[in-house]
Order: C-alpha cells, then sequence, then structure tokens
C-alpha cells in the first residue's frame, strides 16, 4: 500500500518485520486459546466467544489476522511511523496474551502439544 517513492527499503523492512511479528503473535495467542478450550477454559473475549460459536475458531483468527495486516497497511498508506505504533501495539497486545495464556496452561500443567 505504500507508494515506492514515499518509503525507503529499510522502512519498507521494518514494517514487514513488525507485520510478521504481530501476525506471529497472533497466532501464538490463538493457538494457546486453543489448548486452553480444549482443556474446559472459556474464553474471556465476548466478541471472539460468539464469533467462535458462529464461524468457529479457525476461521476468526484467520479473519483477525486479515483485518490486522489491512489495518497495518491502510494506515501506513497515510503515515507510516502511525503504522509501526499500530504494529507494535497489536504485537505487545497479542504477546501478552499469548504469554498470560501460556502461563495458564502451564500452571495447570496443560502441555502445549
Amino acid at each position: 500500500m505504500i507508494s515506492s517513492g514515499v518509503a525507503s527499503d529499510p522502512q519498507l523492512a521494518a514494517l514487514i518485520v513488525l507485520s510478521l511479528t504481530s501476525v506471529a503473535t497472533l497466532l501464538g495467542d490463538g493457538y494457546t486459546t486453543m489448548v486452553a478450550l480444549q482443556h474446559g477454559f472459556v474464553e474471556g473475549n465476548p466478541v471472539a466467544r460468539w464469533l467462535f460459536k458462529k464461524i468457529g475458531q479457525s476461521f476468526t483468527l484467520f479473519a483477525e489476522a486479515v483485518v490486522a495486516l489491512f489495518a497495518i497497511g491502510a494506515i501506513s498508506n497515510y503515515n507510516l511511523n502511525a503504522a509501526y505504533l499500530f504494529a507494535g501495539i497489536l504485537t505487545a497486545g497479542e504477546g501478552a496474551m499469548f504469554l498470560r495464556n501460556y502461563l495458564k496452561l502451564k500452571k495447570s500443567n496443560i502441555s502445549l502439544k
């Protein structure tokens, strides 16, 4: 979405890395959520819980990743620094949820396998 004349190669590389880390942490959160749900935990986010019932967890996770990448791209079209910030906040938030889920599973002696 960024025109080649606006952003340099290192700026684009940074945006790609941030986008990939956002998706990676989102997938990590999704995976640990899946494991937790299989062991009797309940999804805390009411919107996600509703979407899981309507379209399933896999498609919900896919839709979240698509929306996140679209949002990062759309924001970068207007303000590259804002896109960096958004992707960083998304990465930090999803990373925190992944870590929280992982620690709850570990405390309950549940393997991620």
